[in-house]
C-alpha cells in the first residue's frame, strides 16, 4: 500500500490501487486507475507537516482507500480548480466540492468511493499534519474564512443524480421543472436548490451550457456536419436559435466556433 511519507513523516495509507511512480525526500508522484481511466497525484513538501498536492483525474470513478495512520492529525484546505468530485464519506453520506469551491477537513473519513460525474477534475489541496505545523498555523490561518459545504443525504444524492443523468444523456428530449419535480417526487423549489448546490447551476442553465459544449465538441469533430444537424441533435430546431444560445454560452457563432 502507497505510503505518505515525507521525513520520516508517516501521516496515512493511500490503497493498493494506488502505485507511486515518482518519489524523493520532499516530493512524490502518484498515479491511480481503474476501468474508467487513470489520475495523478503530486505532492511537494514545502515545510515539515505542510505538503501540496496536485490532483487531476481523468475517469468517472475511484475507490479511495486513504487512510489515517493511528494517532495521526491532518488538517486539509481543498480547492476544486476544475470538474467536480462527489465523494461518499459514510454509508449514504456524500460531500461535493465543484468548481473554485474551497472546503476545510480533517480527512477522518476520506475513505470510499469518488465520484466525477463531468469525467475530470483538477483540484489542489494543502495538507497540515498538526503536530509538525502545530507553531505555523496560528500566523497561516489569520483572517483566513472557510465556506464548509452541506452534506446530502443519499436518497436526495440518487435523486439528484439521476436528474443529472437525465437531462444529460438524451439532449434532444426536453423536460419541465414540473415534470421533474413529478417524477422524482421532490417539491420544485427542494430540487432546484439541492441542484444547484450540487452542481453550481440552475437546472436550466446546466442543461444550457452543457448542450453548447457537447455541440462545440461535435462542431471540431467533423467540419462536414452541418450546425442545423447539430442544432437537431442538442433539441433545437430552429438553427437560428440555436446560433444565439451558442454565441452566448461560447461567445462565438456556431459558424466563427468551427472557423476557430
Amino acid at each position: 500500500m502507497g505510503e505518505f511519507l515525507f521525513l520520516n513523516l508517516d501521516i496515512a495509507q493511500f490503497g493498493s490501487n494506488t502505485k507511486t511512480i515518482i518519489k524523493d525526500e520532499n516530493s512524490m508522484v502518484m498515479m491511480i486507475s481503474d476501468e474508467t481511466g487513470e489520475g495523478k497525484m503530486t505532492v511537494h513538501q514545502i515545510l515539515p507537516g505542510i505538503m501540496i498536492c496536485f490532483t487531476d483525474m481523468h475517469m468517472e470513478q475511484c475507490m479511495s482507500e486513504f487512510e489515517l495512520n493511528s494517532g495521526q492529525k491532518v488538517l486539509c484546505i481543498d480547492q476544486c480548480r476544475e470538474g467536480r468530485i462527489e465523494m461518499e464519506n459514510q454509508p449514504g453520506i456524500f460531500s461535493i466540492m465543484r468548481e473554485n469551491e474551497l472546503r476545510v477537513d480533517d480527512r477522518k473519513h476520506h475513505k470510499g468511493m469518488a465520484y466525477y460525474p463531468l469525467r475530470h477534475y483538477h483540484g489542489v489541496s494543502i495538507f497540515l499534519e498538526v503536530h509538525a505545523a502545530q507553531k505555523s498555523l496560528d500566523e497561516m490561518f489569520h483572517g483566513f474564512s472557510i465556506d464548509l459545504k452541506p452534506y446530502y443525504d443519499k436518497t436526495q444524492m440518487e435523486k439528484i443524480r439521476a436528474i443529472h443523468e437525465q437531462i444529460t444523456s438524451n439532449l434532444q428530449v426536453r423536460v419541465t421543472i414540473e415534470e421533474l419535480s413529478k417524477q422524482y417526487d421532490m417539491p420544485a423549489t427542494s430540487m432546484k436548490k439541492c441542484f444547484r448546490e450540487i452542481y453550481g447551476d440552475s437546472i436550466y442553465s446546466y442543461q444550457k451550457r452543457y448542450r453548447m459544449n457537447v455541440a462545440a465538441n461535435l462542431l471540431m469533430e467533423d467540419s462536414k456536419v452541418e450546425i442545423q444537424e447539430i442544432a437537431l441533435k442538442m433539441g433545437y430546431e430552429n438553427p437560428g436559435k440555436f446560433s444565439s444560445v451558442f454565441k452566448s454560452v461560447m461567445g462565438v457563432t456556431p459558424a466563427k466556433y468551427r472557423k476557430h
